[in-house]
Parts: C-alpha cells; structure tokens; sequence
C-alpha cells in the first residue's frame, strides 16, 4: 500500500494528506509526552489539539480490522445508524480542510505560475477537481487502512506487529522509490501532462515552433552524442536534454519533460521523432513532430515508419533497466 500512495504521490499533488497523517500516527506513537507537555505549556494544546483527538479517540475506541477501512467509503449508511463511525468520520475532517485549503491555495499559484496566459480559469478548475477527488480516495482507501493498523498494534502494545508493519512499509517506500528513480525519464505529474496537451490546442503554431525548435535542438546535440541513443531507439542524455530546453520557450518547464525522443536510422532513413505518448487519451491523437537530416518535417502519422508508433510507445513507457 505505500507502494501505491507513493507512486500516486508522484502524479497527484497528495503530500499534505500524507503529511497530515503522518503527523496523526506519530502523535499517537509520542501521546504520553504531548500529554505531559500540555500540561506544563498550554500552547502545546492548542497547537496540536487536532492530533490528540485522533489518539484520544483511538484510545476509547480501538480501530477496526483492517478490511474495515479499506471498504469505509462504501459504509455510509452505518455512519448514519452509527454514532462512533460518525464520530470517525469526523476525526478525518480536519485533515480533509486542511488538504482542501492546500489544494485551493496552491491551485491559485498554479493559475499564475502555469497556466496563464493561454490557458484559463476553466482548466484551473478541472484539475482542482480530480485533485480533489484523488485526495479522498487516497485517505478513505489507503492511508486511512494503513495509519488505523499502526495505531492499532501501538495502543495495543502488539510492538511486533507494529515493527513488521513498518518494516513492510518501509520495505515497499524503498521499492518504489528504486522503481521510480529507475526511469529513464523524469516522473511528469498529471497536471503537467493536461497542461501540455491543453497548451498545444491553444495555440498550434506556437507549439508547433517549439517542437521544431527542440528537435532542432536535439539534431544538433545527437551529432555530438550519437551513443545517447538506447537499443528500443528511445533518445537520452543531452539530446533530449537540449530538446526540452528548446520546448521551455513555449510549454512551462514541467510540461516540456514531459515530451520524448525516438529515433529510427538505417541506410535509407534516419528519423528523429519528437512526441508525446498520450496515453489514457484514445480520443486524443499523440502529440509528434519528426525531421530526418535534411530537414524535411513530417506532421501526419500515415508518414511514419510501419511500427513506429507502437515502438514509440514502448520506448516513452520503458524504464532504465538495458531496454
């Protein structure tokens, strides 16, 4: 389950939720000396009033069995009939607000950092919302389980369970770190990637002149790297390097990381090609922009090598392990 919450950190913007959590658990863990601090300075109350309820709660009401939370949303009916399963529900409340706040506050910075001037508040919006929408999920079905069986072990004094609990955890942290940090292309949230698809409908000529630029770019670094090329024909190193930078001119910088290079040569062709796999998106047509050495410029598929887009697709879904 971190394994999964990790990787979905890495897409969505959830690390307030996680946080929050976090700081819930460790309460928990340390209530004995928040208590005793509380009682000595006031403003230790006040400060972490929140998470104490959370242990107090826990306290007086032991967590449920694991399958329990990972089904909670699906119970609301019982927190009608239920006055400790609304209570419950409540406890979470405070970490739901302050997520909510951290999502709006940071949707506001977006709007003026990311997505203006071309696109509007609409786009704004639709992000905010699915954001929202995972930030839930990821509390109601993961991390509600999770923090629930680590309070659980610990007021129960069951530190075996506890220990092995967190061993596993950490153990899985460390997996999908190591699978992450093993890609050979940066991790690009999911908001970058709407962006950039968004900002290419926007204004096609002058998302055109970016991506003629940055294969332009990466032409000219590929003479001067010709090994940045791995086996499935997907481009690295300092040709796509100087592609993205070429990109910034237009996209935002996150977006432009977003975009891949695959290249094809042989005797009779060498083709650079420059895109964006989009996936989950069957309605939406992949973003590409390809040019053999001489300069000649190809925009319709049909055009394309038989069996470069699925290679293509292959390559931008790869990870760095020999492919």
């Amino acid at each position: 389950m971190p394994f999964i919450v990790l990787v979905v950190a890495a897409l969505f913007p959830v690390t307030m939720t996680i946080v929050n959590l976090f700081v819930c658990v460790t309460a928990v863990i340390f209530a004995n000396v928040l208590r005793s601090a509380s009682k000595r300075w006031p403003w230790v109350e006040r400060v972490f009033g929140g998470v104490m309820k959370f242990e107090r709660f826990y306290r007086l009401h032991p967590p449920k069995p694991f399958v329990y939370y990972v089904f909670f949303p699906l119970l609301f009916p019982y927190w009608l009939a239920s006055e400790p399963a609304r209570r419950e529900f409540l406890l979470y409340k405070a970490i739901n607000l302050a997520t909510f706040a951290f999502v709006i506050l940071g949707a506001v910075y977006q709007y003026f950092a990311y997505y203006r001037p071309e696109l509007g508040i609409g786009a704004v919006l639709r992000v905010l919302l699915l954001t929202l929408l995972v930030e839930i999920v990821i509390v109601m079905t993961m991390l509600m389980p999770l923090a629930t069986s680590i309070v659980k072990y610990r007021l129960a004094g069951q530190r075996g369970r506890l220990v092995m609990l967190l061993a596993v955890g950490g153990l899985s942290t460390t997996f999908a770190i190591v699978g992450l940090m093993a890609r050979r292309d940066p991790v690009v949230s999911w908001s970058a990637r709407e962006r950039l698809f968004l900002r290419t409908e926007a204004n096609g000529i002058a998302a055109r002149d970016a991506q003629r630029a940055g294969a332009a770019a990466a032409m000219t670094a590929l003479a001067k790297h010709k090994n940045d090329v791995d086996r499935d024909g997907k481009v690295v190193g300092e040709p796509i390097d100087a592609a993205r930078a070429a990109l910034a001119t237009y996209y935002k910088r996150d977006e432009a990381q977003g975009f891949d290079l695959w290249l094809t040569r042989s005797k009779k062709r060498y083709l650079l090609v420059l895109y964006v796999e989009s996936k989950g998106r069957k309605k939406r047509p992949p973003i590409f922009f390809a040019r053999d050495r001489a300069g000649h410029e190809i925009d319709d598929p049909k055009q394309l090598p038989r069996g470069a887009l699925a290679a293509m697709k292959i390559a931008s879904d790869g990870v760095g392990l020999g492919l």
